[in-house]
């Protein structure tokens, strides 16, 4: 269905492909600009996808996070391609909410905690060959430490062979062309005559013959039952019917864990090293602080560089009023993370580096937005949280660390994420004595 465009908020009028590239390449520049022009809320038009409504208006973020989940759709269509039909990330509202029950146990309490251990081990078995001097790309370690965690976590499984052709496929996968397709659903479908899209299908069929394969050896293990990984408790998990999460279920699940977990929580590791090293102050308070304090730095951490700039994307099957604009119905409308985290109402001066704002005062309602807000939001947030905060306190408990370059790395697109250009490089400039 065809939209008028006086019925929707002014926005920039550059062409779609344009402004595809600027939410890839500019967002922050994107944003900022958008919203000084236009306000809260503006039309963005995003390559071949259908217009859309970008907003940082809280109110407006609270309505669409909260209320009658039946009015609304996730919104989340671009990422069918990789994630799959049967995805947290793609269901609609009341089949998600089944499945968030069903699959949830395992993301909360007591049993995320016990995945602290595996993590420090694992850390602490990366950092253990660096040495003095040694020039470290803080998101190439911290990628191969993350997957090394999803494959003892949710896996279950510890294959030098599997973790090596994930990475690669992930690799792959998060390369800026790939990531442009998200935008360009034409360049996506599966066909002969669109090369473009070869390579990104030729991936997703290795990874699901991976997934499958290990799906199905952990059917088959005898002692599923006894195992702590993420999969075997998705396999044990039953509704209140009996029934269970198919192989497909499960697949689509798994691809979401890996990519969200991997990627992610690797990029955002990457970002706090960078961050740390260009202000040696707060460094040296992380390394004297206590849990509170690492919990407010992962936080400012994921305020001030969220690996997705985006807090999440819902499409109304209602009117939807945003201040004095009333949007129609089916037109997707946009969570701007990017400038919530920035306003200054909300973060005075919100450009500094500042974790001791998480401890001063509790976040406003709907002000933090990494993980999205509502039945829809990230179910593995505290697991990615709890893994960034270990994997830096082992780095500043036994690395001196010192930026390699003298000017702060800029975001650049991994997939759907933002990376530090060249992977936050950082100079070991000092070992430290690692306490018993």
């Amino acid at each position: 269905m065809l939209i008028s465009a006086d019925a929707l908020p002014p926005g920039p009028r550059l062409p779609k492909s344009v402004q595809a590239m600027l939410r890839i390449w500019r967002f922050a520049e994107f944003s900022d600009r958008g919203h000084a022009r236009y306000g809260d809320t503006f039309t963005v038009r995003l390559g071949g996808l259908p217009p859309g409504v970008l907003t940082s208006d809280r109110e407006a973020i609270r309505r669409l996070f909260t209320g009658d989940p039946l009015v609304k759709r996730h919104g989340n269509d671009a990422l069918r391609l990789m994630a799959g039909d049967q995805s947290l990330l793609v269901l609609e509202p009341t089949e998600h909410l089944t499945r968030r029950k069903l699959v949830s146990p395992p993301f909360h309490g007591e049993r995320v905690q016990s995945y602290a251990r595996l993590m420090e081990d694992l850390a602490a078995e990366a950092l253990t060959p660096l040495r003095m001097g040694d020039v470290v790309t803080v998101q190439h370690l911290a990628q191969q430490l993350t997957l090394e965690v999803i494959m003892h976590s949710v896996l279950g499984v510890s294959d030098a062979e599997v973790r090596n052709r994930l990475a690669r496929i992930f690799n792959e996968v998060t390369a800026p062309l790939n990531a442009l397709i998200l935008f360009l659903p034409q360049l996506s479908r599966r066909s002969r005559w669109n090369p473009l899209s070869a390579r990104v299908w030729r991936l997703k069929d290795e990874l699901e013959t991976i997934l499958l394969a290990q799906i199905a050896t952990a059917r088959a293990d005898a002692r599923l039952d006894q195992r702590r990984d993420i999969l075997a408790a998705m396999i044990n998990a039953t509704n209140e019917d009996g029934s269970s999460l198919s192989d497909r279920q499960l697949h689509d699940e798994l691809i979401t864990l890996l990519a969200a977990g991997h990627e992610t929580t690797a990029t955002a590791i990457a970002w706090g090293v960078e961050l740390l090293v260009r202000n040696p102050s707060v460094m040296a308070d992380a390394r004297e602080g206590d849990e509170a304090y690492l919990d407010a730095l992962v936080k400012e951490i994921l305020r001030i560089r969220p690996p997705s700039p985006i807090g999440g994307v819902r499409q109304v099957l209602e009117p939807f009023t945003i201040g004095s604009w009333t949007i129609p119905a089916n037109v997707p409308i946009i969570v701007d993370a990017h400038a919530v985290h920035n306003d200054p109402e909300l973060f005075p001066k919100p450009r500094r580096f500042r974790p001791e704002r998480f401890l001063e005062a509790s976040a406003e309602g709907y002000s933090f937005l990494t993980f999205g807000g509502g039945a829809h939001r990230c179910i593995g947030a505290a697991l990615a949280q709890l893994e960034i905060k270990v994997v830096l306190r082992e780095i500043l408990s036994r690395l001196e660390l010192a930026p390699a370059s003298p000017r702060p790395a800029t975001p650049v697109p991994r997939g759907p994420t933002l990376a530090p250009r060249g992977g936050a490089r950082v100079r070991i400039t000092g070992l430290r004595a690692v306490q018993a």
